[in-house]
């Protein structure tokens, strides 16, 4: 029973003050999720209607485009598949070889009738990246993303309207500098690639529902055999108190269901090579934007997660709330710990205030006291005619001081430390609101 998410991403990290304005302007990250369906699972509709309902996730601007599900199905693998991909080529001769493969859940296509000869397979996490492979291309998702950047319309015109107010460029005189064929004579079109597309991000993630009672009845097989055998010769009364409380933690386990999920990271190749191929003989050509083969996305990195969901746990909370808040927690928790380990993924966020320093960064991102930041300062470059940042400071994360802006269904308590408007943070007294703070290693 399963069904997989999609969540395509589209991250720009970097950011903008505007001095006459009071509240902060900023290239900001952006996203787009689509939902990628195979399958049946427990709660069907619940399931469904949560993913549509899920709260934006305030640290990016949405970005969608056209596709908001597609199917793995579509895509079987085949062998040419498995071999262009690196298996079914090395083959493991001999017991030895084949023991350490089988110990290490290598999986084999065995090749003899005496099993002492086996080409390499994929395991799971590999297949779905090819089939993902194969749909990325097949939908042409790279594509769709670049046109959205550019509003292609109906008519295959582009404009650089989205670029202008994410990137707060002048649309017009990029406009005409493509126009009259200097594409790559503005520097700011370069520095729009370079702060907006190339942090172009695409997530494909896999959710998959178990239902909590077959393993539960299975635990519960397993203990009332332990009991027995370990039991024997007790007497009856002991023997009848252990399997009570056998029982009692079937009931309680039984309810409701697992939820497993695995994000696979990617993202949008841009470069000068590109967008000059881009400008110069796609921009004005709609016929051909799509035959071209020149938009990619690069594979990252993939997550994983579990969350198991009883809904006997919490009597404050219907069913409908508890898919929620799993759903949105699985997904924060996904997005959190890719963003730890890829720097180019993680998110950049402004400081709110500086006495004390402030920044809303927070529990859902995965911080729990003591974290290091960078502080940046944007600046323009008028030798390279390029906004660039400069690093001004480190902060840290002020522990028992940490936001808690993770998703809440339903109706509890107030959260810890619900009075704070983002986390605090201990450093320098000279940086000021709108500077930019990145998450270090």
């Amino acid at each position: 029973m399963r069904i997989i998410f999609s969540l395509l991403i589209a991250l720009t990290s970097t950011f903008h003050l505007h001095a006459q304005k009071s509240e902060l302007d900023y290239r900001r990250s952006s996203l787009n999720m689509i939902l990628i369906e195979a399958g049946n699972f427990p709660s069907y509709e619940l399931v469904m209607k949560s993913w549509d309902n899920k709260p934006f996730p305030d640290k990016y601007n949405e970005h969608r485009i056209e596709n908001i599900s597609i199917s793995l199905n579509r895509f079987p693998l085949t062998e040419e598949d498995y071999i262009k991909n690196g298996y079914l080529q090395d083959t493991l001769n001999g017991e030895i070889e084949i023991g350490i493969a089988e110990n290490l859940g290598t999986p084999l296509k065995y090749t003899n009738n005496y099993y002492t000869q086996a080409v390499v397979l994929p395991k799971e996490k590999e297949i779905y990246q090819m089939q993902l492979s194969k749909a990325i291309k097949e939908y042409q998702i790279a594509h769709k993303m670049v046109a959205r950047w550019f509003n292609r319309d109906k008519n295959g015109k582009f404009n650089m309207q989205l670029i202008q107010d994410r990137g707060f460029y002048d649309a017009s005189e990029m406009e005409a500098s493509i126009a009259q064929g200097q594409a790559r004579g503005l520097a700011s079109l370069g520095d729009a690639g370079e702060q907006l597309l190339n942090n172009t991000f695409v997530t494909f993630t896999l959710l998959e529902f178990t239902d909590n009672e077959a393993i539960a009845q299975a635990t519960l097989g397993d203990a009332e055999s332990k009991i027995y055998q370990n039991m024997a010769g007790s007497p009856q009364f002991m023997i009848d108190a252990a399997l009570k409380v056998a029982r009692k933690a079937y009931d309680k386990a039984k309810e409701g269901y697992t939820l497993w999920s695995k994000t696979y990271l990617y993202q949008l190749e841009w470069n000068d090579e590109i967008a000059n191929e881009f400008y110069t003989n796609l921009w004005s050509n709609p016929d051909a934007f799509y035959k071209s083969d020149v938009f990619k996305l690069k594979f990252i990195d993939a997550q994983f997660n579990q969350s198991i969901v009883t809904f006997n746990l919490d009597k404050n909370r219907t069913q409908e709330e508890i898919i929620d808040l799993t759903l949105v927690r699985n997904l924060d928790n996904a997005f959190a710990k890719l963003q730890k380990k890829h720097d180019v993924f993680k998110p950049v966020v402004p400081i709110i205030s500086s006495k004390p320093i402030v920044a809303q960064i927070g529990m859902k991102e995965g911080l729990e006291g003591g974290e290091s930041f960078d502080v940046y300062e944007l600046e323009f470059d008028p030798k390279i005619g390029k906004s660039i940042y400069k690093k001004v400071g480190r902060i840290q994360a002020a522990k028992k001081r940490i936001w808690d802006n993770r998703y809440y269904a339903g109706q509890e308590t107030p959260p810890k430390n619900s009075d704070l408007k983002g986390t605090i943070f201990s450093g320098s007294s000279k940086l000021m609101p709108g500077m930019l703070i990145k998450q270090v290693k």
